[in-house]
């Protein structure tokens, strides 16, 4: 299907460009939210007639946008969410939610303009990118943590805390396993010792048996 972009669209082209896209992209994505219009000969003259006024209104959109992002007074969005040891969410954070937390933060915008091709289902600190404007993004980071206490860890360390670790089928909290592990160690220093002790007793017993055996033989 021919359109014609009102806009710049990533990955497709700039505004007033005639493109070649699927009819399911067109009909359900680029034509209900404005950023294209059928290439019939209609939409083309009325293109053309209003392109300078199309340009001067992107122009003032743009700069508005840059306005915004030069301004946003933070770098980094919280979202606290239960979670089990392993890191996993009891549900998931969208796009909308991310965009509710964006906008807590002082930023007013939608969830389509959260750049997000998944639903995030763990623990995470990761970038995100938010769109002001079709030539204007800026770049957030996502901070999903089991508590205020947490995300700050996740701040400083610039990581998720995840405490499980996952090693050959135990499936543990990391403070369970060194625990393990030092009783283990424990428990190997102790029977270490026990069969020191039982190879200590089982020498001393023949030597005494040999002292027996050679006094009856002088006797």
């Amino acid at each position: 299907m021919n359109i014609i972009l009102l806009e710049r669209v990533e990955k497709l082209g700039q505004m007033g460009e005639m493109v070649s896209v699927k009819s399911g992209y067109a009909r359900n994505f680029l034509l209900p939210k404005g950023k294209a219009v059928f290439a019939s000969k209609q939409n083309i003259k009325m293109f053309e007639e209003r392109k300078s006024q199309l340009e001067g209104e992107n122009i003032t959109r743009k700069k508005e946008a840059q306005n915004l992002a030069d301004n946003v007074s933070f770098k980094e969005v919280v979202l606290i969410r239960a979670a089990s040891e392993s890191g996993q969410l009891y549900g998931s954070v969208s796009a909308k939610d991310i965009s509710n937390a964006v906008t807590e933060s002082g930023l007013s915008i939608n969830k389509s303009q959260v750049v997000l091709n998944k639903s995030i289902k763990t623990l995470s600190y990761e970038d995100i990118s938010i769109k002001l404007h079709p030539e204007i993004s800026i770049n957030l980071k996502l901070n999903i943590a089991r508590s205020v206490e947490e995300s700050k860890e996740q701040s400083k360390s610039g990581k998720a805390i995840i405490t499980t670790e996952i090693t050959g089928g135990d499936i543990r909290s990391e403070r369970a396993q060194k625990d393990a592990k030092r009783f283990d160690k424990k428990d190997n220093q102790t029977k270490t010792k026990s069969e020191n002790d039982e190879k200590l007793k089982t020498s001393k017993s023949l030597n005494d048996k040999q002292t027996e055996e050679q006094k009856d033989m002088i006797n």
